[in-house]
């Protein structure tokens, strides 16, 4: 395990030289971005759902991310309600907006690689819902041009979701019964094994440690909230939630303590908010923290 994890280092460490030698430049991260979203994490999730023994039960994952984001988002608005709205929206769209696609999958396929996928592909459900319809609705309503709700861009924004999508689509065709021909699977399968190298060296990519002083506060109250509120909310999971499967509990513990998810990004760029530094400086820090807590977590409690 302790291997996995230095490998795992070792290709953010690689990402990360790469940029700085100026082999890759910060922009070249969108490529590394769109190949991993788009392609290698949803043929990922084809070979694992497709043959994955599926059981209804599952839903609840979806569901409590769900309701965790809602939940997270009101409460961070609430306490960032003396900042200015950009701020606010800066805050809420961060907060529940969680890295499981890039960043969690290499790293669970290493701790639980039997069943860890199938079960926080369930929980990704829900969280490329709160990435990819409630935050976005929350960056638009707090940016300079702040719009009412829409249901029709919630849609538009979910139905864009390549990840989502193909969730959606191989549970049903799971449930169903219904399995894809083993030659689809074989080039799916090629697919998916780069999935892991190609999001470790973007993580890799995407960091960067330059401090902005005047973001510094703020950056430091959200990282605070960011894992207070995960920390909370896993706990109460643990003593309350009425469910038998242990491994629905480690996994919804361990997914509200990722890091700040890359769409957070592009959607800051779209609605044109100022900050992005403090942005780059809360997404950097919880990516190096979720790595040590994950490690931690794997040493002790599995």
């Amino acid at each position: 395990m302790t291997l996995q994890f230095i490998i795992i280092i070792i290709l953010i460490a690689l990402g990360y030289f790469l940029k700085r030698m100026n082999f890759f430049k910060a922009n070249d991260s969108q490529v590394f971005a769109t190949l991993v979203i788009n392609v290698t994490l949803p043929s990922l999730v084809i070979v694992n759902l497709n043959s994955a023994d599926l059981d209804i039960s599952l839903s609840i994952l979806p569901v409590m991310m769900i309701l965790y984001g809602v939940i997270a988002k009101a409460i961070m608005l609430w306490l960032f309600m003396k900042h200015n709205k950009q701020v606010r929206g800066t805050m809420g769209m961060m907060i529940a907006s969680l890295n499981i696609g890039i960043f969690a999958y290499p790293l669970v396929e290493a701790i639980w690689p039997e069943k860890g996928l199938i079960y926080f592909g369930m929980a990704d459900i829900g969280g490329a819902i709160v990435m990819f319809g409630i935050t976005y609705l929350v960056g638009s309503h707090f940016s300079s041009n702040g719009q009412p709700f829409s249901f029709k861009q919630l849609v538009i924004s979910l139905v864009k979701s390549v990840p989502l999508v193909t969730y959606v689509v191989m549970f049903i065709l799971n449930m169903s019964n219904i399995h894809l021909p083993s030659a689809m699977i074989q080039f799916f399968d090629v697919l998916g094994k780069a999935n892991m190298p190609l999001s470790m060296i973007l993580l890799g990519l995407m960091l960067n440690f330059n401090i902005e002083k005047h973001f510094l506060p703020l950056a430091w109250k959200y990282i605070v909230s960011h894992y207070a509120l995960g920390v909370i909310a896993g706990l109460l999971v643990h003593f309350f939630l009425p469910v038998s499967d242990p491994m629905i509990k480690s996994t919804l513990q361990v997914a509200w303590l990722l890091p700040v998810g890359v769409a957070i990004i592009p959607y800051a760029l779209q609605f044109r908010y100022k900050t992005l530094p403090l942005i780059g400086m809360a997404s950097n820090s919880t990516i190096l923290i979720s790595i040590i807590i994950l490690y931690l977590y794997q040493a002790i409690a599995v």
